[in-house]
């Protein structure tokens, strides 16, 4: 039997979380459904190592470009046929052991009733909650077609970020792996040399020249040591990071400062909240499930604020003003004339079509300013060693 923790409301919309235990994910959500009890998110409450490591295997083995595929396939079949049959034929066409178990899963979730969404929610670390919401907006709107295609293309554009940036960090990080291997290198074979003749003439290496040699083996000495400690540091730090809300916090709010994912975020932002507009959503609304399913915990709270504001009578881009920081006031103001003309979804439009622009412009400059820096650490590395080596060369003539 597996342990579930669950969330819901009964039918008189009153609130219902708790746990339960079941031999599966289908028939934990029968027991609740079977109780009136409609289910906004089922997830097994402890799992096992084996199920940890294949969940974060998953993750890591279906990315975005994976989901961005996935959901344009279930564009395209959803104007033809059911989920149900949808996810029966990509499932037949996976080879995929595990990909296939997933699609599977996920299969037998719908034909024995269960939501898309609920389905989803059972792989949070594989489908995040901005996905998850994207899903029941479709299947409550009845524009899964349309919404599917649109979420295919924002995982898409996230894909292609996300290889952009990896791609512009190549160039320095093999750059800064010859200068350590040179730094090793120098250290354990050069300047040893040094050692033995300063030793042998009654004399004192430079500072500096000491420092990097008792460093050089140290490193050397401890090596298994040092790895260990770097791996358990690593596994706790994980740990905490899924434990403590308010590390996770924290490390939201660094990422908000940093332009390129701050673009990206806003840019999220306003094509969702354009979408939900469109549908039918009042801007209240639109903000309250956008923030549901932000992953950012600090762009979550922030919009949390915004639609508190909102309700109370604010227009929306006085409230961003006053909630969110660093949001240029350029998107504010394309706002508030949205806001004033009755065109609000049209310059929504405008300020997603502007933040991807800006997103654009920060990839096409990133791989010059990381040769740059890159170059410039390299460089730093290889100047100590060479100042570690010429500096007791240069007082060589002291000794005599």
């Amino acid at each position: 039997m597996i342990k579930y923790k669950f969330e819901g409301y009964d039918k008189n919309s009153v609130a219902k979380n708790g746990s339960l235990e079941a031999e599966d994910f289908s028939k934990a959500y029968n027991v609740l459904k079977d109780q009136n009890i409609t289910v906004v998110n089922l997830e097994p409450e402890k799992v096992s190592m084996l199920n940890f490591f294949e969940e974060y295997y998953l993750k890591f083995k279906l990315d975005n470009k994976w989901l961005s595929v996935f959901f344009r396939e279930l564009s395209v079949m959803s104007g033809t046929m059911e989920l149900q049959a949808a996810l029966e034929t990509l499932k037949n066409s996976t080879v995929e052991s595990l990909e296939k178990k997933l699609l599977d899963g996920l299969f037998s979730a719908i034909q024995n009733g269960i939501s898309f969404d609920v389905a989803l929610s059972s792989h949070k670390k594989i489908f995040a909650d901005e996905i998850i919401q994207s899903v029941k907006i479709a299947s409550e709107s009845g524009n899964s077609e349309i919404i599917y295609a649109q979420l295919a293309e924002r995982l898409e554009r996230s894909y292609t970020i996300q290889k952009k940036i990896s791609s512009a960090m190549y160039y320095p990080i093999v750059v800064l792996i010859a200068a350590i291997v040179a730094a090793i290198v120098m250290i354990n074979f050069t300047l040893p040399v040094f050692e033995n003749f300063y030793t042998s003439q009654g004399a004192e290496l430079p500072l500096i020249t000491l420092v990097l040699l008792r460093g050089g083996d140290f490193f050397m000495n401890y090596f298994l040591l040092i790895i260990f400690f770097l791996l358990v540091t690593i596994f706790f730090a994980i740990i905490i990071y899924h434990e403590v809300a308010e590390v996770r916090y924290f490390l939201a709010w660094l990422k908000w400062q940093i332009k390129i994912f701050r673009e990206v975020e806003l840019r999220n932002f306003f094509g969702n909240m354009k979408f939900l507009i469109d549908i039918g959503k009042i801007p209240n609304e639109a903000i309250n499930l956008y923030s549901n399913s932000s992953s950012n915990l600090y762009l979550k709270k922030k919009l949390q604020e915004v639609q508190i504001l909102v309700k109370n009578g604010k227009t929306l881009s006085a409230s961003l003003k006053e909630s969110l920081e660093k949001i240029p006031v350029l998107y504010l103001n394309l706002i508030m004339v949205g806001e004033e003309s009755g065109n609000l979804t049209k310059m929504l439009r405008q300020c997603e079509t502007m933040a991807d622009f800006e997103v654009d412009e920060i990839l096409r400059a990133l791989p010059a300013k990381a040769e740059v820096y890159g170059t410039l650490i390299a460089g730093i590395i290889v100047g100590a060693l060479v100042f570690a080596i010429v500096l007791p060369i240069l007082n060589i003539t002291t000794l005599f």
